[in-house]
């Protein structure tokens, strides 16, 4: 049997609303005809069918079921569902950032929406930060400066867990908060307060950009020659939530310790108060 064969089944809108009502829960010919408001020579028709290519089963009890070629077949066919929705955001942005086995799990997203207005993304990204409880977890190349005092206060705080992943340029690219300067003694304590070292982590090459935490998600995948934060990927649903936190565990085992950049960027700065 050909993989074309196969595609060719569900070319009949039909024969899907009949593959997938048995995929839910296996049913007898009388139910799926119940169920769909399709006449019965046309339900036998197309379970015929599906049947010869061996994607259903009938049971002893005459109830049809999916078999695993089918269960498969399903899974693949649930992951161009969500990638032909938002098919403009993944032709023209680079994928092979989502690891291989969580873009699978494309299927299970069913409830993703797409964004492109900028200033909209930031403020969907600031709002995530603001009303997180739990934890926030994020990828970034850069600091969205609007939403630190809202991370710094939490961190404070110890109300939350936050973890990130950054680059190199980025940690250079940040000092410590004015309004904080008279609070410390100095760099080294203030990295210490925040408890850098466990939390935060460097990636090498960052090729997406992503914050999630228990109110919902949000990813910005790479366009052309860097990040596009003009389109996103945003969810709130449990789903999107645990693929999102699974993204990032993917990376933070692939990140490095921030320690070592930390000592020398300490002892750098030692050496310029002296001088």
């Amino acid at each position: 049997m050909e993989i074309s064969e196969l595609f060719f089944e569900f070319s009949n809108k039909g024969r899907i609303d009949v593959f997938r009502s048995i995929y839910q829960d296996g049913k007898k010919h009388s139910q799926i005809i119940k169920e769909l408001d399709i006449p019965g020579s046309e339900i036998s028709r197309h379970l015929k069918r599906l049947k010869i290519k061996n994607l259903i089963v009938k049971t002893k009890n005459n109830k049809y079921e999916v078999s695993n070629i089918g269960k498969i077949f399903y899974k693949i066919f649930e992951i161009f569902e969500v990638t032909i929705k938002h098919k403009s955001f993944f032709n023209s942005h680079d994928i092979t950032s989502i690891p291989l086995y969580l873009f699978v799990e494309l299927g299970n997203l069913k409830y993703l929406e797409m964004s492109d207005k900028t200033m909209q993304n930031i403020e969907l990204w600031s709002n995530l930060v603001k009303n997180s409880e739990e934890f926030i977890y994020a990828i970034s190349d850069q600091f969205q400066i609007s939403i630190l005092p809202i991370v710094e206060r939490k961190i404070q705080k110890k109300s939350i867990e936050i973890k990130a992943l950054i680059n190199k340029n980025l940690l250079k690219s940040y000092n410590i908060p004015n309004e904080w300067a008279d609070q410390f003694v100095d760099a080294s304590s203030f990295y210490k307060k925040l408890d850098i070292y466990e939390n935060v982590k460097i990636l090498e090459e960052i090729n997406l950009s992503l914050i999630v935490s228990d109110k919902g998600g949000i990813i910005f995948l790479k366009k052309d020659k860097g990040i596009d934060y003009g389109e996103c990927l945003i969810d709130n649903h449990p789903n999107f939530i645990n693929w999102c936190k699974n993204i990032f565990r993917h990376y933070w085992r692939k990140g490095t310790s921030i320690k070592p950049f930390i000592s020398k960027e300490l002892r750098s700065m030692q050496i310029n108060k002296e001088r």
